[in-house]
């Protein structure tokens, strides 16, 4: 492969990261949620390119008015749903920031899953 530039050859730089094909944000499951109430025939892996990439790279105004286009809702609820995703990314960043609390956080996902 050749180089594109410094650090454009670095998967850390590329721009994108593979986990957002399968990264869990309130974000995207409501848009996997809303297209299918919506009777889109998108599959859950177009909604990676709009979620989790809204945390790293915002969101238009455009893709907005696309995305309630598609979902069958309007512009204001979209927004209003990115504005609650990025909340729970600011909560993970400051586990992250804090790692006994990250510690604390993943026993508690533990316990809640045995149940």
């Amino acid at each position: 492969m050749a180089a594109l530039g410094p650090g454009f050859d670095d998967p850390e730089y590329d721009d994108y990261d593979p986990a957002w094909s399968t990264q869990d944000t309130p974000f995207r499951r409501w848009l996997i949620d809303r297209l299918a109430a919506a009777g889109s025939g998108l599959p859950a892996e177009a909604v990676s390119c709009f979620a989790p990439a809204n945390r790293y790279h915002g969101l238009s105004r455009e893709n907005a008015e696309l995305l309630a286009i598609l979902t069958d809702t309007g512009v204001d609820m979209v927004w209003a749903v990115h504005k609650v995703d990025l909340e729970d990314w600011a909560r993970e960043q400051d586990l992250r920031d804090h790692p006994g609390l990250a510690v604390l956080d993943a026993d508690l996902d533990r316990i809640r899953d045995r149940s």
